[in-house]
């Protein structure tokens, strides 16, 4: 069936209130009044009749005054994001009851940016202190000498690493606070399991996962970690001939600086970083701890 054409009277009744900033839905009310009946989409088509016309200068634009929000809630949404912790915009909109538009507004205009949180090792005093006098092991990795290393570290997976805080933050441009970007990790062992594993210039060695419950001594990391590692990842990372030149690099757990450990390694004649020499903490010499577990 044709469709029903409207009057030009109508016509210049809906173009007039177009271009006085009346949206479709109300010219539709307002038509209704002086008893004129027709459809939303009838107000969208004489609208895009005429914004497609050759003669006519521009398109109508509807211009609507934006709402301004009051001082007061300005103020409180500020003071949510202006913390360490800062909960969602969609949180803080439900608490005061306007839009999450609004509040993503109200933040962009206060000059405040959304800026994702960075782990890092809590370094105490006696960390720094050891530190400084193994500096022996930068010199070992200088001059592409670090190619020659496979670092390995274990790694405690669990549920809640961030304990109820928050990965992203609020930091004003004008005044970063770059401190709440940081969240140091605890030592503090939730449930969870661990895994060891390593990386080189050549490649990466196998995941190793710790029996749950077991207790990671001497005999358990050279029998389940260590002589794995040696009979499998070796002789598929390093050549034959450059398996003199190799230096095998761990941390500073009890399992890997016991006298036991040590023996075996030297009776295996494997080149290893010496205890005195281990940084603790160190995103540039444990590579490990940083760019693969994610610390």
């Amino acid at each position: 069936m044709p469709r029903n054409k409207i009057s030009d009277i109508v016509k210049g009744r809906i173009l007039e209130l177009l271009y006085q900033g009346y949206s479709q839905r109300r010219i539709v009310n307002i038509l209704k009044l002086n008893e004129i009946s027709i459809a939303r989409s009838t107000v969208s088509n004489v609208k895009r009749k005429i914004g497609r016309q050759r003669n006519s200068g521009s398109k109508i634009k509807i211009f609507r005054k934006k709402s301004r929000l009051a001082t007061f809630i300005v103020k409180k949404v500020i003071r949510k994001i202006d913390v360490e912790n800062p909960p969602t915009q969609r949180v803080i909109a439900k608490y005061l009851h306007i839009a999450q538009s609004s509040v993503s507004n109200i933040i962009k205009n206060a000059g405040f940016i959304l800026r994702k949180k960075r782990k890092v090792q809590n370094l105490t005093s006696l960390h720094m202190k050891r530190r400084q006098r193994s500096h022996g092991l930068y010199r070992q990795l200088a001059n592409h000498r670090h190619k020659k290393f496979i670092t390995t570290d274990e790694s405690w997976f669990s549920l809640d690493r961030i304990r109820g805080k928050r990965k992203v933050c609020y930091i004003k441009k004008s005044d970063p606070n770059y401190d709440r970007m940081i969240i140091q990790q605890n030592t503090s062992r939730p449930k969870g399991f661990m895994v060891w594993g390593g990386i080189s210039s050549r490649g990466k060695t196998n995941l190793r996962f710790v029996e749950p419950g077991a207790k990671i001594n001497s005999d358990y990391y050279i029998n389940n970690i260590l002589q794995p590692f040696l009979r499998q990842d070796i002789p598929r990372l390093i050549p034959r001939k450059e398996r003199i030149k190799w230096f095998f690099h761990q941390d500073s757990a009890p399992s890997h600086t016991s006298k036991q450990t040590i023996e075996y390694l030297n009776k295996c004649k494997i080149n290893y970083v010496n205890p005195e020499e281990w940084l603790p903490s160190s995103p540039d010499a444990a590579p490990m701890d940083y760019a693969i577990w994610g610390y």
